[in-house]
């Protein structure tokens, strides 16, 4: 029985932005460090804790009945490794699993997830076909026990029995991108200015909310994905500085950008 390999396409990532603008001054020091804002700062400011910014990815979709699978009914094989995305992998528990299909039927065992001690969380996928299954549709579908949600891709490749192409490795698919919940989903990379109000620190987070809802976290400088419920939602920015022990909350407002400067 020979193996080959499956790709999966990663779709393109775009957002869009808005909020409000604050012109308020506010003076002072606090625990020796300086709170004064000009009456032009496009920022509010408060002395708070490192915050647990994160998404709440969870659902409440029930566990998914995938039927039976009968491999004997097939001629051929292929094997895929699947690499969870970071934001699943911390959810991810011994009772998740993960199924291909195509044309609605499963080709694969379930498959049950490997933990590794970097933190990485992996499946090892066999998919099973015939000669006659070209050009057909590949369903990539995981279920998440902790987050109660089932997250689905999909893409069309052939399946080519006459050759083998073996493993495919740090293959990492966009599962998030089929989470019900948050439908809209875009990359937003947020840069400092050259001066900003505070010293930067490889510690310090960056994150986008709905009202007080975080719907992304990550570093300045790097792209982070951000999650949505329509192409309408307008949303916030918020900088945790480690060195001024506090919150920017930012007025500038952004719109179809995949790249913004924090203007403080």
């Amino acid at each position: 029985m020979k193996t080959v390999k499956i790709l999966m396409t990663v779709a393109a990532l775009a957002t869009v932005w808005g909020c409000s603008t604050a012109t308020d001054e506010q003076t002072g020091t606090e625990n020796g460090l300086a709170t004064t804002m000009p009456p032009s700062a496009g920022y509010t400011f408060e002395h708070a804790d490192r915050p647990a910014w994160g998404v709440d990815l969870t659902g409440n979709d029930a566990a998914p009945d995938w039927g039976n699978f009968n491999m004997s009914l097939y001629e051929n094989s292929m094997y895929v490794l699947v690499t969870l995305q970071d934001e699943l992998a911390a959810h991810a528990t011994e009772a998740d699993r993960m199924a291909v299909f195509i044309g609605g039927e499963r080709r694969t065992q379930l498959a049950v997830p490997n933990f590794y001690d970097d933190g990485a969380v992996r499946y090892v996928l066999r998919i099973y076909g015939n000669s006659t299954d070209r050009n057909v549709r590949f369903t990539l579908q995981y279920y998440s026990v902790a987050l109660k949600q089932l997250f689905s891709i999909g893409t069309e490749e052939k399946f080519v029995p006459e050759f083998t192409y073996g493993n495919i490795k740090d293959f990492v698919p966009p599962l998030l991108k089929g989470c019900k919940k948050f439908p809209v989903q875009n990359q937003l990379t947020v840069s400092l200015p050259d001066q900003p109000p505070f010293t930067p620190d490889n510690n310090d987070l960056v994150a986008v909310f709905v009202g007080d809802e975080c719907r992304g976290v990550g570093v300045a400088g790097k792209p982070f994905n951000v999650f949505r419920t329509s192409e309408t939602e307008k949303l916030t920015l918020r900088y945790y500085s480690v060195q001024q022990a506090g919150i920017y909350t930012m007025a500038q407002t952004v719109t179809a950008e995949t790249d913004i400067t924090l203007a403080f």
